[in-house]
């Protein structure tokens, strides 16, 4: 007999949150099945429990916000001290934070098994009972969806561990542990409720279910499992979530605001038509009744100062972009009036998402001041998709807040379906629709519909001698409006200084005043193909495929799920080795998105790219582990 694989504490830990979430439940003590899983609330208490994993500082706490789960093509570890650790690549088969991140999804495994091992205990309503069943299946499903998909063979766990016995853990083929994945998903479709029924999005919904099942459907598609008959089943479940049947679901959309979903989530507040499931954290480090995370202080906006603006959280903004991420976002320039007059060519990108989800300005100083970088300064952006200073719960303390962190987002399953039905049907007009809309609600036609484009000067007048005022009236739209520059009596320039919104047809330019006549300009307005994809990009299956791969680039940057993507369309190396490239030298080979090299203060960050391997496509199994399971090995390969 060998040692145990896995030592599981008997106690499970103390939940400390906010009344408002799913998570507060009354601490627990003991919880040995003898004297406990003997009424609904204690296995309410629980199932919060194995839901208390999601958010340790183990996981998505924390180590999954800066060092695990942050690992493609999108970002790098800002620090250039840190050399020698699983942020850049430099990571030895003993990394302290890989081997605790394996510990705590088994432990939330092994949860989840006391619970259904008691779940029949109780007297009490069925379909509660049935509820709490589905949900601790789901979390089994999802926790061994980690262990596989960042460490191949798994052992399964489907029986509860009660004692640190000794026993020998087998490695089971990733095959079988995903097709168990797939198994518990299905049965816990049936059981737990929809998530208009629960609320909001702490607990897991029938939707939830749907939309995990579509990923882990796309997971065994890809490499390395590479079974295609999945693309149809990720297409079934994906479309499950876009078109429920009615008495059996809840009809999703997405936001038509994408900066306000995530201006949500930092305001603690739930929007169920978009962000389907979240990982739950409240209060703040000072607070009786807490649970908190670091999705604000790991991934905000860099801001240092300390003591700091009391309005602004504290933020080690340890994520800063890469050229190629920034480049992925539509780049325009259009005219722009400086302090003194001039009109110049400024860039702005189109796409709405990219100044929200990449800062275009540092914080710094008490009280913060903004300082908005410099088109060359691509490198030196953090990421932006949580900003502290929305945080409602004061004061805003250094090392965590309550800001959710999204796990699934009807975003998410829009591109997850396109992908599938794309890999089995071709790119057909369900597919291009369900890129397109994510698309529109980049591009705000949702937000604020058409906007003017652009303004044409048709005739420049004469005897002008200060500058005309113009107003753009008409068109069913409001509050566009235009500046104009004069040389020599004549008008040399309109400025359009606000596009307007909501306009279904051209506005009528009237320029007076000024002291001349003669000028004549009109305007054009956006459509709502604007947004859409290119022909080219759905000429074919793979021109489809890569449009999508950047829209997921796009769309999900900093939701820890870009390296599992590389991986599963197995591209991971030579996408990482794009990127080392990047950093030294740029890439011109695209006019439309010319990717610069970094400057010479941010060169550090290709470190991570240089040292990617083949091997790093899987992390390591702990020395420790294999030496007390023998069974586990052998180790994963290149390790």
């Amino acid at each position: 007999m060998k040692r145990i694989l896995f030592i599981i504490s008997l106690l499970i830990s103390v939940v400390f949150v906010s009344c408002e979430k799913f998570l507060d439940k009354a601490p627990l003590t003991t919880l040995s099945p003898e004297n406990y899983y003997d009424t609904p609330q204690q296995l309410n208490s629980a199932l919060a429990g194995v839901y208390d994993i999601l958010g340790n500082k183990l996981t998505y706490g924390d180590a999954m916000l800066g060092s695990m789960g942050l690992d493609g093509d999108e970002a790098y570890f800002a620090r250039a001290a840190v050399t020698t650790d699983v942020r850049v690549y430099t990571v030895s088969a003993s990394d302290a934070v890989i081997a605790s991140n394996w510990r705590l999804w088994y432990d939330g495994i092994n949860r989840a098994n006391r619970l259904l091992d008691n779940i029949d205990k109780p007297t009490m309503n069925e379909t509660e009972r049935a509820a709490i069943k589905g949900e601790a299946l789901f979390l089994r499903a999802y926790y061994h969806l980690m262990l596989v998909s960042n460490w191949g063979d798994v052992p399964l766990m489907l029986k509860p561990i009660y004692s640190a016995i000794e026993t020998e853990a087998p490695r089971t083929p990733a095959k079988e542990v995903y097709d168990q994945i797939v198994k518990d998903l299905v049965e816990a479709e049936g059981l737990v409720k929809s998530i208009d029924q629960i609320g909001h999005a702490g607990r897991a919904s029938k939707s939830a279910v749907r939309g995990i099942l579509a990923r882990v459907c796309l997971y065994m598609a890809g490499y390395p499992i590479n079974d295609n008959a999945k693309y149809a089943e990720a297409a079934k479940w994906a479309k499950k979530v876009i078109d429920p049947a009615p008495e059996n679901g809840y009809t999703h959309d997405l936001n038509p605001s994408y900066s306000e979903l995530f201006k949500r989530m930092c305001m603690d507040e739930y929007y169920i038509k978009e962000s389907i499931w979240e990982v739950e954290f409240a209060g703040n480090a000072s607070g009786a009744f807490r649970e908190i995370g670091r999705v604000g202080s790991n991934n905000g906006i860099l801001y240092m100062t300390s003591p700091g603006d009391e309005d602004y959280g504290y933020c080690y903004g340890f994520i800063n972009v890469t050229g190629r991420l920034f480049r992925t976002y539509e780049s325009l320039k259009k005219d722009s009036v400086t302090a003194a007059g001039a009109v110049v060519k400024k860039e702005y990108s189109p796409d709405m998402r990219r100044d929200w989800s990449i800062a275009p300005y540092r914080n710094t100083g008490n009280p913060v001041r903004k300082t908005f970088f410099t088109e060359s300064q691509v490198y030196e952006r953090t990421s932006g998709k949580w900003k502290r200073e929305l945080e409602p719960v004061k004061p805003l303390t250094k090392d965590g807040g309550p800001i959710n962190f999204p796990l699934l987002r009807f975003s998410d399953v829009l591109l997850m379906y396109a992908e599938a039905e794309n890999a089995v049907n071709g790119p057909t007009p369900a597919a291009i629709a369900a890129v397109n809309k994510v698309r529109r609600r980049a591009y705000g036609k949702f937000e604020r519909g058409e906007i003017v484009k652009s303004i044409q000067l048709n005739a420049g007048g004469t005897g002008y001698t200060t500058a005309p005022t113009v107003n753009l009236t008409g068109g069913g739209g409001t509050g566009a409006t235009a500046v104009v520059n004069i040389s020599g009596g004549r008008i040399t320039a309109i400025v359009l200084t606000n596009p307007g919104k909501n306009y279904t047809s051209a506005p009528v330019v009237t320029i007076s005043g000024g002291g001349g006549s003669g000028a004549i300009a009109s305007t054009t307005i956006t459509t709502l193909t604007d947004a859409d994809l290119l022909p080219v990009q759905t000429s074919s299956a793979g021109n489809f495929l890569s449009a999508i791969q950047d829209e997921r680039m796009r769309e999900l940057s900093f939701e820890s799920l870009r390296k599992r993507d590389l991986v599963r369309w197995n591209i991971f190396l030579d996408r990482m080795k794009l990127i080392a490239k990047d950093f030294e030298s740029g890439d011109n080979s695209n006019p439309l998105s010319i990717i610069p090299a970094a400057s010479t203060a941010t060169k550090y960050g290709a470190l991570a790219f240089i040292n990617v391997a083949k091997r790093d496509e899987l992390w390591p199994i702990s020395p420790r582990e294999m030496g007390l399971n023998p069974a586990l090995k052998p180790q994963n390969p290149g390790w």
